[in-house]
């Protein structure tokens, strides 16, 4: 065989291998959409094709969640006219603010103050404990809750008496337990743990002007109660209570003092009186399907100016149905 020969077949051999080469790509292309592999999905400019994959699993499915509506303002109907030195009202469950005036002004608490009084018995005494009511609780100025001295109640007893009365002689009694300074110490710990800056108290019935706090300070205590003490407020939602010292055989019945017990949709709260703090009234209710806080500080007519306020929640506010 010849080089040219060789040469000929060597050239032709080549030429067969392109053209099956260019066959192969062509059908390559040409494959259907179910046969080829499945494509990337389109991911954001600037993300690689790993980061958009983790973007994509951890992003929320925004159609599982519900927005809830807020409630609409009617504002043909005018703001409030009041006499009050401070008012917060405000939604518990979605936090919708319906009005606030002066929330962060310090102003005397009064017995507020039990309130949180309240809280410290809870927490540090116990419910069931043995609380003694002595002499020098009986002398505390006031004589609301009818207590004698010598009498023994559990500290469940004692606190119902403190705040559906409003009594300085429970307050009093509670201060004895643990010493007063022991119990002032941890009304204030409780004070700075929750974060109430504006809050200072002196003692636990309230009888101090210098107990001070605010509005905005009081709503995110009330908040607190709510979650972790919640029977404060059922006991005080109640026209009355059945109490008993555990010395006597005799039982008997409490009235609750405050003025919005029989208002209807009535959840709770607590009222606080004195010259320099005026009226003070911290009052839950229900209203448009959500539970509202009404705050009022320094009124000279709470019961009135709390009713024309859920008045004119009704006539200002539409509620999402």
């Amino acid at each position: 065989m010849t080089t040219k020969f060789q040469a000929l077949i060597l050239a032709v051999l080549i030429v067969i291998s392109v053209a099956a080469a260019n066959i192969g790509g062509s059908e390559s292309k040409n494959t259907s959409p179910s046969e080829e592999k499945s494509a990337p999905p389109k991911v954001s400019e600037g993300l690689s094709f790993e980061r958009a994959s983790l973007f994509a699993a951890s992003a929320p499915n925004l159609s599982q969640y519900e927005v809830k509506k807020a409630p609409e303002r009617n504002w043909e109907v005018l703001d409030p006219t009041l006499g009050a030195a401070a008012v917060l009202i405000q939604s518990l469950d979605g936090d919708f603010p319906f009005f606030h005036l002066n929330t962060y002004k310090s102003w005397p608490l009064a017995s507020l103050t039990k309130l949180l009084a309240a809280v410290v018995v809870i927490e540090n005494i116990g419910e069931n404990k043995k609380v003694v009511v002595d002499e020098t609780a009986v002398a505390t100025e006031g004589e609301a809750g009818n207590l004698k001295s010598g009498e023994v109640y559990t500290a469940r007893d004692l606190l119902k008496v403190m705040l559906l009365t409003s009594s300085n002689d429970a307050a009093a009694a509670f201060e004895n337990y643990l010493g007063r300074d022991e119990f002032v110490k941890l009304m204030n710990e409780k004070l700075r743990e929750l974060g109430l800056t504006q809050t200072k108290v002196y003692g636990a019935s309230g009888l101090e002007d210098e107990n001070v706090g605010t509005a905005s300070d009081i709503l995110r205590l009330v908040k607190y109660i709510l979650e972790n003490e919640p029977q404060i407020f059922n006991w005080t939602r109640q026209k009355s209570q059945l109490i008993q010292p555990l010395n006597d055989a005799t039982s008997r019945t409490i009235l609750n003092i405050n003025g919005m017990v029989d208002e209807t949709g009535f959840l709770g709260g607590k009222t606080g009186t004195s010259d320099k703090a005026r009226q003070n009234e911290v009052a839950i209710f229900s209203s448009g399907g959500e539970r509202l806080i009404l705050i009022i500080l320094g009124s000279s007519d709470r019961d009135k100016e709390i009713k024309n306020l859920l008045d004119w929640i009704g006539r200002a506010y539409t509620f999402p149905s």
